[in-house]
């Protein structure tokens, strides 16, 4: 038989082979209901699995402590606090007691309930939770039945897991493919940082794969690979081979400089919206952050987000990068990020902001609040003119209350923004060029095709070259934060053109720091040049 491909979503990148192992496989044979007067011994054994469920977390808090996971320990150990729930165990009890339920049925379906009502919450941070409440019925319900939770090694696939799941599987663990989940879930969080492949979001389909049955998960491209050929399988073998060395590497050389042969310094920043990114990138030697995406955790809020809720998810974001470069980007609504309180709005980025001055107000202030101890700079998502760039510098005069005025950048990600780099250029105190969304507007692409297409088209590459000449003239640096950053080819032509930063994502910080070691910063230019000037004269009109 052929392969057979399942489509989903990537939540955590790389490629992996291995025997599925399948949880989730609902039974179709409905157990006897149990005696009354055997079912105060049923409340009994759902009680003790419960407990049982809490020390087992507890274990793997202890052992991510150990192992310097701090941040995502503090989101396991919440699964512990909901196993002590009083609700909870009332659920369970009136299911065992009123309608005869086996303890690990009562423990699943309370679970489920609780569960659902979470999912339906306002608040996308407390609605994410749903997944770490079925986790922790799943293991409590393997309890009650004294059975193992997960098998570590392969592929594991589920309907959904939290992150106590995640975190227990570890570094043995080949992949995770999941029917549902969320790439900002908690399970997809933990799972980066770990540097476990995850695809989400596959459909109950993929809970008809076999358990042992051979698959390979494309975490890049949210694939998961049916009956795969045996090309595919010795190339995602290798492929798992090369990433381990690779990060291996780049956690012992994380203090090294990135800078080429002939001595041009680049500085590697990553791109994060959560912890667990900026934890990887870090080690494996990022110097910071150069894009922290504030928008992902309320994509779905019934309203802008409040101050307070905005430190919450700030705060412990930022005191991780302490003495550190943090560019925080402003809520970059609008496009396919669009929340329900702005459906029907027609604007993005900034426009959306200086249409509601008081949350713009509400939003600096919360990062001037959260990021005390960094080396803090924000930044202005879609920009299109110099006069939005002064009105957030005249809102963040409103908020310094005697703080120190952070540096405030602009992102130059369409034609209109880098036909007019040099006049943005002279009010802002740094560039970025956002190439994904700029090579989407002029090639004509949907999102998906933008990265992967290619920037060197010279109608990109030509605004990319004005908007790294208007950062020149002004004395300001340049960094370049979509998908040429990291990729191999065009990495080096960005540098060549005079990028000074980078910003990647986090497993991909070591390898584009050791490309630049290993690079000539002489060659690149020599190369970026070359390429503006072989371009057909009518390719070179069609970019103005």
């Amino acid at each position: 038989m052929s392969e057979g491909v399942l489509r989903g979503v990537s939540a955590a990148p790389g490629v992996r082979s291995g025997p599925a192992s399948v949880l989730d496989r609902h039974s179709t044979t409905t157990q006897a209901a149990i005696l009354p007067e055997r079912r105060a011994a049923e409340v009994e054994r759902a009680r003790r699995a419960l407990e049982e469920t809490a020390t087992e977390l507890e274990t793997i808090v202890a052992t991510m402590r150990k192992l310097g996971r701090n941040d995502e320990a503090d989101i396991v150990e919440t699964g512990i606090l909901m196993a002590a729930d009083p609700v909870l165990a009332v659920r369970v009890e009136a299911l065992i007691l009123e309608f005869g339920r086996h303890a690990e049925e009562a423990l699943r379906e309370a679970t489920d309930e609780s569960a659902t009502e979470l999912s339906h919450l306002a608040d996308p941070l407390l609605a994410e939770r749903a997944d770490d409440v079925r986790s922790l019925g799943r293991r409590a319900a393997a309890h009650a039945l004294g059975v193992t939770t997960l098998v570590p090694g392969g592929v594991v696939v589920a309907r959904t897991l939290g992150p106590a799941d995640v975190a227990d599987l570890g570094l043995s663990a080949n992949g995770v493919a999941l029917a549902g989940g969320g790439v900002t879930a908690h399970a997809a969080i933990v799972a980066r940082s770990l540097g476990i492949p995850m695809v989400v979001g596959l459909g109950t389909e993929v809970l008809d794969v076999g358990d042992g049955e051979e698959v390979v998960l494309d975490g890049d491209l949210g694939l998961l690979v049916r009956r795969p050929e045996a090309d595919r399988v010795a190339a995602a073998e290798a492929y798992g081979t090369r990433r381990r060395k690779a990060r291996e590497e780049a956690r012992a050389q994380r203090d090294e400089p990135a800078v080429t042969k002939d001595g041009r310094r680049i500085t590697v920043l990553t791109n994060a919206a959560s912890m667990a990114e900026v934890i990887e990138a870090t080690e494996q030697g990022a110097e910071g952050v150069g894009l922290l995406r504030t928008e992902l955790g309320f994509l779905d809020a019934p309203a802008w987000p409040s101050f307070e809720k905005q430190v919450a998810f700030l705060r412990p974001i930022l005191e991780r990068l302490a003495g550190r470069v943090a560019t925080v980007r402003l809520l970059d609504f609008g496009g396919d990020k669009t929340p329900p309180f702005l459906h029907g709005a027609t604007g993005r980025g900034i426009d959306l902001l200086l249409d509601s001055r008081t949350q713009l107000t509400t939003q600096l202030g919360a990062i001037l609040v959260a990021s005390a101890k960094t080396r803090l700079r924000i930044l202005i998502p879609m920009v299109t003119t110099p006069d939005q760039v002064v009105a957030v510098r005249e809102a963040l005069q409103t908020v310094l209350a005697g703080r120190a005025e952070p540096q405030v950048g602009s992102m130059i990600e369409t034609p209109e923004a880098a036909h007019r780099a040099g006049e943005i250029a002279r009010v802002s105190d740094f560039l970025s060029l956002g190439t994904n969304d700029l090579t989407q507007l002029v090639l004509g692409l949907d999102r998906e095709q933008s990265k992967t297409a290619p920037v060197t088209d010279i109608r990109v590459l030509r605004l990319i070259d004005a908007t790294m000449r208007a950062g020149r003239s002004a004395g300001i640096p340049v960094d370049v934060c979509g998908e040429a950053a990291s990729d191999a080819v065009a990495m080096a032509i960005m540098i060549g053109l005079g990028a000074d930063e980078l910003s990647v994502a986090a497993a991909r910080v070591g390898e584009v720091r050791q490309r630049i070691r290993d690079g000539d910063f002489a060659t690149f230019r020599i190369e970026a040049e070359k390429l503006l000037l072989d371009q057909p004269a009518d390719a070179a009109g069609k970019s103005r």
